[in-house]
Parts: C-alpha cells; sequence; structure tokens
C-alpha cells in the first residue's frame, strides 16, 4: 500500500521563503500548499477541515494580522485542537515563545534551519497529529473506570507501553487532553534519558538523520538495559491528584529542562519537561538527583 503523503499548508507573504521551504520539503511523502492571506487560510480550513495535516505559519505574516494572531483563530476552533502548528519565526524572545506555546503552538522553526531539521519537525508533527487524534476515543472508554481509582501503581518498559499507559492515566484526570501530553513527556524522558541514557545532543542528531527509533530499540535489548523498567504510581488527595514516575537511571540537571531555553526551542525536541509544567501540570519536581519526578493537578 503506498503511503500517504503529509499535507502541509505554509502562510507566507515571502515568495522566495516559499520557494525555501519547497526545496527543503517537497518530495514523495510531502505535500506543501501555500496561502499569503490568512483569511484565505481560515476559508479553507473551514471547507476541509481535516485535509491538512501540519500548519507553518510565518510570524510576519502582514501588519494587520501576525501569525500569533493567525495561530490564535485557527486554535478557538475545537476543530483544529490537534492540528500541529509550527511558527516559523527568527524570534528568540522568551516572552514570545510563551505566548505561542500559549495559544497552541508546539514546534518552532528557524527561517535558517536546514533540511534535515525541518523534515524531520514536519515528520514529528504529523505523528503528534495522530496520536493525539487516537487518544480521543481511548479517553472517553478510560475514564468511566480511571475516576473510582485512589491509588495505582504501574510497571512500564518501552515507549510503546509509556504511549499506553499515559492514555490511561490522563484520563483520571479532570481535563484529559490537557495532562496527556505532559505525562507522556514525562514518561518518555525517564525511559529514553533514563533507562537508556540517550543524551540531549545524540538525539537530536538520530532524530535529523531518521534513526531514533531504530537506536532506541538497539538500546531497548541491550543486556544492560533488558530488565529495567519505569515505576508509576498515581494517588488521589483530597485536592489534587499525584503522579510519581521514578527510573533506573543517574539522574540529570533537572532545572535545565524546567523552563522554555530560548537556545532550543527551535530544536526537534526538548521542550517536553517545561511545557507538561506549563501547560499539563499545576505542580511539577523533580526529586532527588533528577530520576524520579513528582507532577500534580489541583482538583
Amino acid at each position: 500500500m503506498p503511503q500517504t503523503k503529509i499535507k502541509v499548508l505554509l502562510i507566507d507573504t515571502d515568495p522566495y521563503a516559499r520557494s525555501l521551504l519547497a526545496d527543503h520539503l517537497v518530495d514523495d511523502n510531502i505535500m506543501l500548499d501555500f496561502k499569503d492571506d490568512p483569511a484565505l487560510v481560515l476559508e479553507s480550513l473551514h471547507k476541509r477541515p481535516d485535509h491538512y495535516d501540519v500548519l507553518i505559519i510565518d510570524l510576519d505574516l502582514s501588519e494587520e494580522q501576525s501569525g500569533l494572531d493567525c495561530l490564535r483563530t485557527i486554535k478557538a476552533d475545537e476543530r483544529f485542537l490537534h492540528l500541529p502548528i509550527i511558527i516559523k519565526t527568527d524570534n528568540h524572545n522568551i516572552t514570545f515563545v510563551s505566548e505561542a506555546l500559549a495559544a497552541g503552538a508546539y514546534y518552532f522553526l528557524d527561517k535558517s534551519t536546514d533540511k534535515k531539521i525541518v523534515r524531520s519537525l514536519v515528520i514529528s508533527a504529523k505523528s503528534h497529529k495522530e496520536q493525539n487524534e487516537h487518544n480521543d476515543f481511548k479517553h472517553a472508554q478510560a475514564r468511566l473506570g480511571m475516576k473510582f481509582t485512589e491509588a495505582a501503581r504501574f510497571v512500564i518498559r518501552t515507549l510503546d507501553d509509556a504511549q499506553k499507559l499515559a492514555n490511561l492515566l490522563s484520563c483520571s484526570f479532570p481535563d484529559p487532553d490537557r495532562v496527556y501530553l505532559g505525562i507522556h513527556e514525562l514518561l518518555t524522558n525517564a525511559i529514553e534519558h533514563g533507562n537508556l541514557a540517550l543524551d540531549y545532543h545524540q538525539k537530536s542528531e538520530l532524530l535529523a538523520t531518521g534513526q531514533w527509533q531504530s537506536e532506541i530499540d538497539r538500546r531497548q535489548n541491550l543486556p544492560e538495559n533488558i530488565k529495567k523498567t519505569v515505576d508509576v504510581k498515581l494517588m488521589r488527595g483530597k485536592d489534587k491528584l499525584e503522579l510519581f514516575i521514578t527510573d533506573k537511571g543517574k539522574g540529570f540537571r533537572s532545572n535545565d529542562y524546567l523552563e522554555i531555553d530560548p537556545c532550543r526551542i527551535f530544536d526537534a525536541h526538548g521542550r517536553g519537561i517545561a511545557m507538561a509544567k506549563k501547560l499539563s501540570f499545576d505542580e511539577l519536581e523533580y526529586i532527588g538527583c533528577g530520576n524520579k519526578v513528582r507532577a500534580a493537578v489541583k482538583i
């Protein structure tokens, strides 16, 4: 069966920028459309709300409407809740980044980013969209049972385990969509960077070269890792739900990742913990050397 193309819509008024991005993206796996008028973008999305997999919006669209305004308008429509939007900008200002994240952006693309990084961002965004859409049905089914949980313990080993457990655990919280991303990021970090000892720069290179999954599989099956697990505990208190995640790693400098770092916003990864703290949980803290994290949501 032929692979379905990733359908990308670029919103940009600069012909040169559009041409450059087309050179980076268009091939047998990616189809790129262009719009230079935000009004036409909204009209197109309303006509075909399920057509596009990824949107790329230039920050500096026009004097009348910025890319951030366009982002907010799109995300105000519930039909586009899971539509991943990449903001193309050279603005590294932390205030702007926080505003864009709050408005619904998850990815950022530097205007000078090379081809490999652009492609990895688009592929990652498409995967993120598919996973979120799949989660909607699972949340509805699991929410009925998980609401009775007072305390529970889980043990996982693989990234597939992490995805399934994140789906289940999120259903214990008042807003599953809000916490799913945070839970999934924390579980993924515990496995990748904790148990499998994959460092930040190694992951960046693996994502850029398309070797990330094969390297995860290889490390997962090394003799020293085969029995490593991640311990997960869910506790329901009077006024909050708490999640404790402990891995078998050596820990890390968690303070470096609790806030958005402008130096990393254009990377294909590295924002997960800060995103979880800002958007998913009311409280988030790493304990001891960094191989245990507590996340909480007030109820």
